[in-house]
């Protein structure tokens, strides 16, 4: 199965990886990331990032994920849905080259990778529990942290409210998007609902949607409670990225203001 964690910087990412090949001996994660990308052209990013900075790393997420099957037990930190995330701010924020056509296009390469994925998961920063660490590779820019946290989580709930509207995900053929909890042991545990001891995805007779394991379903459904009760909050943040959750799931990602 190919697996990927997704979500903003200093979020737990690539501790959580760790974890997950601590827990899943069997799975592999690619020796060459896009930091080492990063590194290696010298280019700036975060808040710094340019349309090449962000070209490369999409570049580098999309060759990184493609020509695996499903036999495959490969575990990878970031996907192209990450590149699109940083994209999409830099698009917001008014920086140069990063226009409205440079963002579709970007999209456009994204959604059609994600069906090399067969699960996503996201997690989120809480500043409360998490430390933002500056190790030089990271932006320790708090707010630039917050905001694309939030710009996450509008992508996981375009996921969740408008699944079919084919505009961040492949319709029909999309990889199955989880939002984690923000404990380091609550991850996982949510992770071991959805991939088998094996490493393969839960069938129908397994799976914790089946009402035999309705037990399960219920802890899942307390575990995304806290996420979903900031959907007020992020409103906003939808509107202004056109996501427009009382009408048609059709819209406009890059109406910015």
């Amino acid at each position: 199965m190919r697996i990927a964690f997704s979500g903003t910087a200093n979020s737990g990412k690539s501790t959580l990886v760790k974890s997950f090949l601590y827990t899943w001996k069997d799975y592999k994660t690619p020796s060459k990331t896009y930091r080492d990308v990063l590194e290696e052209k010298g280019l700036s990013h975060s808040t710094k990032t340019t349309t090449e900075t962000q070209t490369v790393v999409l570049d580098h997420l999309i060759d990184t994920i493609q020509g695996k099957g499903l036999k495959d037990q490969i575990v990878y930190d970031r996907c192209p849905l990450d590149a699109v995330a940083y994209t999409m701010w830099a698009n917001g924020k008014g920086i140069e080259g990063f226009t409205d056509e440079y963002t579709e296009n970007q999209i456009s390469m994204s959604r059609e990778s994600l069906r090399s994925l067969d699960i996503i998961f996201m997690t989120r920063f809480n500043e409360e529990t998490m430390k933002v660490e500056d190790d030089g590779l990271r932006d320790a820019n708090l707010e630039f942290i917050k905001e694309m946290d939030n710009i996450f989580y509008s992508l996981y709930m375009q996921y969740m409210v408008h699944a079919d509207a084919d505009v961040f995900y492949p319709k029909g053929d999309s990889p199955c998007l989880i939002l984690l909890p923000d404990a380091p042991q609550a991850r996982i545990d949510l992770v071991q609902e959805y991939v088998t001891p094996e490493g393969t995805m839960y069938g129908e007779e397994e799976s914790i949607l089946n009402p035999d394991n309705i037990e399960q379903l219920e802890t899942l459904v307390a575990a995304q409670a806290d996420a979903l009760d900031e959907e007020k909050k992020q409103e906003e943040l939808m509107k202004q990225f056109g996501i427009d959750l009382p009408e048609a799931p059709k819209f406009d990602p890059y109406k910015i203001g």
